[in-house]
């Protein structure tokens, strides 16, 4: 029996799980071998700068290998447009029917072009393009052992899950932010096949670079509960620094979008970058480096000029759309007004010194939270990073009011706002080809459909609702079937149809 015709048989969701095994094994090496490069390019890089600043009269050198890094970058940008900027926007379009990829070019860009930006000293994160390294395995894969659109799509959000858990040693965090972010919507079997892929590919990792948490924090106590008013203000501030973030993200976009050419505006970056890496090579890079050292006896001015500097240096490096995530340098972002914040108070009210740490962590996760507008996604990759469960209740309390705060501010997440600029700008291709696909969707609660009968809600011409599953079982619909909030419902619709109708079935499925 052929692997495909098992697809088509009782076991197709057993079949789809062993897929995602394939795809966790391919997203979790790739994503590895990637982390592996940018750590040995950023370091690599920092040591030339840190010789150039003692041998100044090898900078002419210096600003030559700029420009030739710059046009490869600039290149690679031009000719594979999907694999500019962070890549989860991309995989999101992908996901929603927007855009059409080549998983093999997309992924070889977006490795070499990652890797030379970190050998710049740009600071940008990994965990942007292992997502979309990841979703491009689960297109390999899907691609030549998947039949249905709706499978297809499946290992692709698997290889996201697969991607982010390799990346940070986060299986349950890679997830959740399938769930919470792509999808934004709970079904068993993306649950299912998104968590093999993930763990296999967190397996994978843990071969390659141990079992250890990506941050080293030493957590001593907890935060006592009489000292939560202090949490209040930290998510408030947080929420007010998310809405700023996002708003000068995507404004310096629109700015170095003024200047035409790639080219020039990659050139620009790194020779910004590279002054910064002369003068204060602390803020340029990922920012692991900063974060390990980050103490209570640094001083307050030295704190805040860190966190001025990486928050400028982040953002002339995004804006450039160099291929690069956004994901770990908000989370330094995070810590380095976490710093801050704790040294203020920890002096001024006298608190232990061993809550620094603690403050720091609450600080990366309310940031997260606020800028991304995912909690859950950042207090489990919080937990993982740190290998503690001690703080997960201040995590919740801070990541909670950050959000509402950033909801308040009408700050949109910023991934969404990163695709509908993309979608504007219609620099990647459409897919519109014009096969029939199936896609699910879920019912929410308070939504138009809910309670209502299929007669009685206007569907989206060339759209059929072939099953309605509940608890468990799958409902044959007719005109008199009533939707209840909960209910998964899939649909068949003409490829070239799947935008309108998806966003249509958005405004009767959603919740008002």
């Amino acid at each position: 029996m052929k692997l495909k015709d098992i697809e088509k048989s009782t076991n197709k969701n057993l079949y789809l799980l062993f897929l995602s095994v394939l795809v966790g094994l391919t997203a979790g090496f790739l994503t590895s071998l990637y982390r592996l490069a940018l750590e040995k390019a950023e370091n690599l890089g920092l040591g030339i700068y840190s010789f150039t600043s003692s041998h100044l009269i090898f900078i002419p050198l210096l600003i030559l290998g700029l420009v030739l890094l710059a046009l490869l970058i600039s290149f690679l940008m031009t000719r594979y447009p999907m694999s500019s900027g962070s890549g989860i926007p991309q995989v999101k379009g992908q996901l929603q029917g927007y855009f059409k990829n080549n998983w093999f070019t997309t992924a070889f860009a977006k490795f070499i072009a990652g890797t030379l930006a970190m050998f710049a000293g740009l600071s940008l994160g990994r965990e942007g393009p292992s997502v979309q390294l990841g979703a491009s395995m689960g297109q390999m894969v899907s691609s030549r052992l998947a039949e249905t659109e709706r499978h297809k799509r499946i290992l692709i959000a698997s290889g996201a899950s697969a991607g982010l858990s390799a990346a940070f040693n986060a299986p349950l965090s890679g997830v959740m932010f399938t769930l919470e972010e792509v999808f934004k919507y709970f079904s068993p079997l993306i649950l299912l096949t998104c968590m093999t892929s993930a763990m296999v590919a967190d397996m994978v990792a843990r071969l390659m670079f141990g079992s250890g948490p990506v941050f080293h924090f030493q957590i001593v106590g907890s935060i006592d509960l009489s000292n939560y008013w202090l949490l209040i203000i930290l998510g408030i501030i947080l929420g007010f620094f998310g809405a700023f973030y996002n708003w000068t993200l995507l404004t310096s976009q629109s700015l170095m979008k003024k200047i035409k050419s790639p080219f020039l505006r990659v050139l620009i970056t790194l020779l910004i970058v590279g002054v910064t890496g002369l003068v204060f090579p602390s803020i340029i890079g990922s920012g692991h480096h900063l974060m390990d050292s980050f103490s209570l006896g640094m001083g307050l001015g030295f704190l805040c000029l860190v966190l001025i500097g990486k928050y400028l240096i982040s953002m002339i490096s995004y804006a450039s759309g160099v291929p690069g995530g956004i994901f770990f340098p908000l989370l330094v972002l995070g810590a380095s007004l976490g710093a801050v914040f704790a040294t203020i108070v920890i002096s001024v009210f006298h608190l232990p010194s061993h809550l620094f740490a603690n403050l720091v962590i609450l600080a990366m996760a309310g940031t997260f939270t606020a800028i991304v507008r995912a909690p859950m996604t950042g207090i489990l990759l919080l937990v993982e990073m740190t290998g503690s469960f001690d703080h997960l209740l201040p995590l919740a309390f801070v990541s909670l009011i950050a959000y509402v705060v950033a909801d308040l501010l009408k700050a949109e997440p910023i991934y969404d706002s990163l695709l509908e600029k993309m979608l504007k700008e219609k620099e990647i291709e459409i897919d519109d080809s014009d096969k029939q696909m199936m896609f699910e969707t879920i019912v929410q609660f308070d939504s138009i459909a809910d309670r209502k009968k299929l007669s009685e809600i206007n569907l989206p011409d060339g759209c059929l609702l072939v099953s309605v599953h509940r608890s468990g079982k799958d409902i044959i619909p007719h005109g008199d079937t009533e939707l209840q909030a909960g209910d998964y419902l899939t649909f068949l619709i003409k490829r070239e149809d799947e935008v309108l109708a998806r966003e249509q079935l958005r405004l009767v499925l959603n919740e008002k």
